[in-house]
């Protein structure tokens, strides 16, 4: 797959990475874990799959999947790239249709922060768009909507509108003031053509087509794990948030108000899970003990965390509580280029990520690593 990602030569390759987002796998490490941890119509488990790319690699070589995330905007990346309306000429002609529903209120800035951040036009679109799209329960809508929402922001003529950070919103404070220190103005783009454009680009091979399913939940995974009954999976794959690191509602703030699940500016509510150390440690330890439970007798684990010392420690002592009895591996991943943790201006460890792995009766992958057994 790291070729189809560079070539986008095919539908694979054109959906692999669709959706940014802070905090992802690479696709081609992906692909490595699942191909070699699991069989071929085997079934895959990510509590924490963000943008979906674990589902996704596990739709495109044969296997079904669930991947659970809280945030609505990961949601929809990861159910738009596993299962987009099959019907682009149904979707452009949704997306014509939203310019009957602008209203002149429509274009009006609410605040400075719109005001800089888009044209009239692009805001008249956007809040058009807010208004009509059933982005939760129809399958077209919610297509539009997550092509709305990978290029709300970008750096350059990479979004619809001023030059913002692609994965991650920025602060409006900062991006104010970013933006009138260097007097930079919103584009005045066509909406209905920009997303034409590029509809008909990630359309031009289809999508991926399987027998196997992904189910994606938009849930808290404490919560909606203990509701299972019944699925059993070989290969529990996941990246639990970072301690202290990742914040959905702050990452996500700009997405969150399309989708009318925030404000126009944001609140900067801490997810809690993300800054009490007795919290984060515990929802690890349910999250791991009720994946335990769905997993079948000898099923793979592989956790990928941060190598930084608390978040390394706590997910180590949690997986040893929940597998005591079960011989475990890991592996520092020395990252080629800025890790996670150095993602806008914070310090990175320079240690990259961690894999901890219980590989079961598969061998260990990625020859050349230096693996220890713990």
């Amino acid at each position: 797959m790291p070729d189809l990602e560079r070539k986008y030569g095919n539908a694979a390759g054109r959906w692999a990475s669709f959706g940014p987002y802070y905090a992802t796998f690479p696709v081609s490490f992906a692909k490595e874990v699942v191909s070699s941890m699991s069989s071929k119509g085997g079934s895959i488990l990510d509590p924490f799959c963000g943008r979906g790319t674990v589902p996704f690699v596990a739709q495109a070589t044969e296997r079904s999947s669930l991947g659970i995330d809280i945030n609505p905007v990961a949601w929809i990346f990861s159910k738009v790239k596993t299962s987009p309306t099959p019907e682009p000429n149904k979707l452009l002609d949704r997306l014509d249709g939203l310019s009957a529903e602008v209203s002149s209120s429509d274009k009006q800035a609410v605040n400075e922060f719109q005001k800089l951040a888009w044209s009239q036009n692009v805001l008249g679109f956007l809040n058009a768009a807010r208004r009509t799209l059933n982005w939760r329960d129809d399958t077209i809508d919610r297509t539009l909507m997550a092509f709305i929402l990978v290029n709300l922001h970008g750096r350059g003529h990479d979004g619809i509108g001023n030059q913002m950070q692609k994965s991650r919103a920025m602060g409006p404070v900062y991006a104010l003031k970013w933006w009138k220190d260097r007097e930079m103005k919103p584009p005045d783009v066509n909406p209905y053509e920009y997303f034409h454009k590029r509809i008909c680009w990630r359309y031009r091979h289809g999508v991926i087509g399987s027998d196997q399913t992904s189910e994606i939940l938009c849930a808290d995974s404490t919560q909606a794990l203990p509701n299972l009954r019944e699925e059993r999976f070989d290969l529990l794959f996941t990246s639990p948030p970072y301690f202290g690191i990742t914040d959905y509602r702050q990452d996500s703030w700009i997405r969150l108000w399309m989708l009318r699940e925030g404000g126009a500016l944001p609140d900067w509510k801490k997810d809690k899970a993300m800054v009490s150390k007795d919290h984060y440690g515990e929802m690890l330890k349910t999250v791991f003990a009720e994946s335990s439970r769905l997993l079948k007798r000898n099923g793979v684990v592989w956790i990928r965390t941060d190598a930084r010392e608390y978040t390394r420690k706590t997910t180590l002592d949690a997986i040893h509580e929940v597998w005591p009895n079960r011989k475990l591996y890991q592996r520092c991943d020395l990252p080629q280029k800025a890790t996670q943790t150095a993602h806008f201006g914070r310090e990175s460890s320079g240690l990259g990520e961690v894999d901890f792995v219980i590989p079961g009766k598969r061998p260990l992958p990625f020859s050349g690593s230096s693996w220890e057994q713990l």
